[in-house]
Formats: structure tokens, sequence, C-alpha cells
């Protein structure tokens, strides 16, 4: 029966380029089985693509901004959910307001710009307060119902409250008829897919993440060494 891998990017998929040929390797193998490759990353589209393209990685579909944006293996946009645009232009203007901001790009859901144009599906803030991000977003959270966000390295990541990683695989689930999914990450915005897809996460994961749990693995391609012997 095939199989299903969803994988985030950074720290997960790509820790090192060592371990990407490693990864690589395994993936190729994988799909070449008849299985199918996900990447889930909070990266923008262009931003992603860079990476693909310099390290050749195989797959079949990419999601992206945690799940604003689903491509095929082609650049075919095949799922978008942007942040309302009048949401859009309120948040820009009390980040601006209240002098939360270092750095604030707009993602349209291709790529990053400092500027909002028609369509933004996610926001990625640096405030200069780095001590309390943590504050900030629950203070633009507690403004904008239609909006959830999380902190990632000190960055402020915003996008349309249904908008998950989880959300993202559930939609290709249902439009591909997808079984056998599993899934493997490192940090708090890899939670809800492993926690819904009964995933794994890299010995190198936040311990938020770790702490829901059961497997644990090195890579990418060890990972896929036990789900291709275990099976479901």
């Amino acid at each position: 029966m095939h199989k299903t891998l969803v994988s985030d990017f950074d720290n997960t998929l790509y820790v090192n380029d060592n371990q990407i040929m490693q990864n690589i390797d395994k993936i190729k193998n994988f799909m070449d089985n008849g299985n199918i490759f996900i990447i889930a990353t909070g990266r923008s589209y262009i931003d992603i693509s860079k990476m693909i393209v310099k390290h050749n990685i195989p797959f079949n579909y990419l999601i992206c901004n945690d799940g604003g944006t689903i491509f095929d293996n082609k650049g075919k946009l095949l799922y978008k959910k942007d942040i309302p645009i009048d949401i859009a232009y309120q948040i820009k203007d009390l980040i601006i307001k209240n002098n939360l901001y270092d750095v604030t790009y707009f993602d349209s859901g291709y790529d990053y710009t400092k500027d909002i144009d028609t369509e933004v599906n996610a926001i990625i803030i640096r405030t200069l307060n780095l001590s309390c991000p943590d504050k900030i977003l629950k203070f633009i959270t507690n403004n904008f119902q239609s909006i959830h966000g999380y902190i990632s390295d000190n960055w402020i990541n915003i996008t349309e409250k249904s908008v998950t990683k989880s959300n993202g695989i559930k939609y290709l689930q249902n439009k591909l008829h997808l079984d056998n999914i599993y899934t493997i990450g490192d940090t708090i915005n890899d939670i809800d897919m492993i926690k819904k897809y009964d995933g794994a996460c890299m010995n190198n994961s936040t311990n938020d993440l770790k702490n829901i749990c059961n497997n644990y693995f090195n890579s990418v391609a060890e990972y896929i060494d036990y789900i291709c012997k275990e099976g479901k």
C-alpha cells in the first residue's frame, strides 16, 4: 500500500548540505516506489523554490506559508487562503501606529514584499523589542479575530485563522484520496500536523514538539526507512 510523507523543511528536511543529500537519495527511492512526498514549510513559494532548485529536491506537492498556499511540482497553484485585505491593511496600520516593527513583510502567496499589493497570504514581522515578541503577537491577534500566528526565531508569523499545515495536508488528502499519511517536523508550526497525523519529530526538535511526540529521528532519511519497514 502506497504511503504519503509530509516533511517540514528547515531543520528537518534541510539541516545541512551533507544530510540533505542523504535525504534526497531516500526520497527518490520512496517516490520511485509510487509513494507521495510533500514539503510543508513556513517559507514563501519563491523562497522554498530557490532551495529546491539549489539542491535538486524531488517532491510531489508543496505546502507553503504553513498551509496558506499549496502547489504541485510544476508550480501550479492548487489552493490559497489569504488574510482579508482590509484586515491586512489594519494590521499594517496597527504595527506602524504602535511602533511595533523593525521589518515587516507581506506575502502575496508567491513571495515577500515590504508593501501590500492586492493580496496578502501571510505577514511576517521582526520586532524592535526582541525580548517580548509574544506580547506583541498577543496584542495583534487580540485585535483581529480572523488571523492567528506564532513566533519563530523572534519573527512573528501571521496567517488567516484556518491556515495550518494540517489543514493543508487535509486539502491534499481529500483531493488526492491519500491514505497512510506520515509527518515529521521540528518546531511549533509542525505541532498540529504531527498531532493530527500521528507524526514524528526530529531529535533536534523544540521541547514543545517533543512533548507530543512518541518517535524521534535524526533525519528524514532515517524516518523513511522506519515507515517503509513498519507500515501502518
